[in-house]
């Protein structure tokens, strides 16, 4: 007799919760149900409601009203913005639920603790949104590194270069410009690459000290005339990059983004197309309706400006709501570059460099070791790892682009089959327990290098 779906409530249907980790139940109704949904967005309940299946009397506002009830699934998916992760955690796991919370754990490291303590004195699973380890080009160069084809590992440079366009929409124009309403950005966009850095090398940190500061998005940079929003008649339209309605209405710097960093093949080639001639995009998919997936386009970042985004409602966003703001007269506070330098276990040194002002999207990363190097990029669009030997000179390239269509390079979809195993297994496992334990120690290494920026500090590790 097959086994039953596991069951999970939602706990914030927006983006991550509903775009990125919900339609696994909708791929895979055989492993995974939703039976609940708390979602303040009246717009956002019901539409997850309705994919969903969810009757009425199990749609809420609040998850206080859910979790006021008794309990009714196995899971809860807790996507809420950073500040709003730790209450409904707790209560949660409190409940009977296993947990799945979305990156990073909380703002501030004496919540980051609490949780993971709770998670082991209630036996209940706390897995955390770390995609990255679930990703292809992740495991593999994790692989590769331990295999010891690189030997001992000397040095390591990684740089999240967040793109201009991307910098623009979450981190001073959205939800996570500001510091008090959300976190850091060195923990918000890096406790990803905090966590995948000593699980790849197996190694941990011993010494930290960081640097950066807001370079550029500030209102001294603004260019002469700007207005306090792009439609508002702004002097330099057809010139600033940041230009609202060339972000989210022509979309040139996305398709193009995914374009420098996909394979090659057809969904390269449309595109560039789609960047350099949209017309002939449009015509083409009339003919061959899978390119209606670039043309009739209506995902992130589209979807946090309007749950419809049509090009009407686009347009009344721009006009209206914190997306059509001029870059230069926002209210955020979070730096637009910053490093953190590193000691590790066996005197590895590791740089991590995270900037906003990346002309494309991506990952890339440098591992030198005493027998060989790897290089690696990981885009929107697909990745690559190179491993060079010393004593051969021979040169391995591997493809390691996801499927089509699935974000963060397989991750989210490789987290979601990974916590419906455990979730199915049951118990807390060792293997959870240490993942969340590592989680919680990445979280330490951004509190760090931010007060280590802010105060000049360097910080050591036992």
């Amino acid at each position: 007799m097959p086994s039953q779906p596991v069951t999970a409530v939602l706990i914030g249907a927006g983006q991550r919760g509903a775009e990125a980790y919900a339609p696994y139940a909708l791929q895979h109704p055989d492993q995974l149900r939703f039976v609940a949904v708390a979602e303040p967005d009246p717009q956002r309940r019901a539409r997850f409601a309705a994919q969903h299946h969810i009757p009425r009397e199990r749609q809420y506002t609040t998850w206080e009203d859910l979790l006021d009830e008794p309990q009714m699934a196995d899971a809860a998916l807790i996507c809420t913005q950073d500040t709003l992760h730790t209450a409904p955690a707790l209560a949660a796991m409190r409940a009977g639920y296993h947990i799945l919370l979305e990156k990073p754990l909380a703002p501030r490291l004496e919540e980051c603790e609490r949780l993971v303590a709770t998670s082991e004195a209630t036996g209940r699973q706390l897995h955390v949104g770390h995609v990255m380890r679930y990703t292809r080009h992740y495991r593999l160069l994790r692989e590769i590194v331990q295999s010891g084809v690189l030997g001992q590992i000397v040095d390591v440079d990684h740089r999240e270069n967040v793109a201009f366009w991307h910098m623009a929409h979450s981190y001073v124009r959205g939800n996570w410009r500001n510091q008090a309403l959300s976190s850091p950005m060195i923990l918000a966009k890096c406790c990803h690459d905090l966590d995948m850095l000593p699980w790849a090398l197996g190694q941990r940190c011993r010494r930290l000290y960081s640097v950066g500061s807001l370079l550029h998005f500030r209102p001294e940079n603004a260019p002469p005339g700007a207005p306090e929003r792009c439609l508002d008649g702004c002097p330099a339209a057809e010139t600033c990059p940041y230009y609202a309605p060339y972000i989210y209405l022509e979309m040139k710097p996305f398709w193009h983004n995914y374009a420098e960093t996909a394979p090659r093949g057809i969904a390269r080639w449309a595109t560039q197309q789609q960047v350099k001639r949209p017309g002939l995009v449009r015509a083409l998919s009339r003919v061959y309706p899978d390119l209606r997936q670039i043309t009739e386009y209506r995902g992130w970042p589209l979807t946090v400006l309007a749950l419809d985004p049509t090009p009407e409602n686009l347009l009344e966003a721009l006009r209206l709501g914190p997306y059509g703001r001029c870059v230069y007269h926002c209210d955020n506070d979070v730096v637009d570059h910053q490093v953190v330098s590193m000691v590790f276990d066996n005197g590895t040194t590791v740089t991590l460099t995270m900037h906003g002002h990346s002309h494309v999207e991506h990952r890339s990363t440098r591992i030198e070791g005493t027998r060989g190097r790897l290089m690696s990029i990981a885009g929107n669009g697909g990745g690559w790892i190179q491993v060079e030997e010393h004593r051969t000179l021979t040169r391995r390239t591997y493809d390691t682009s996801p499927p089509p269509g699935q974000g963060h390079g397989g991750g989210d979809m490789g987290l979601m089959e990974h916590f419906v195993a455990c979730v199915r297994a049951g118990g807390n496992p060792a293997e959870v327990l240490q993942t969340a334990r590592e989680a919680l120690e990445s979280h330490r290494l951004a509190f760090a290098a931010e007060e280590s920026r802010l105060t000049g500090r360097v910080f050591t590790f036992e």
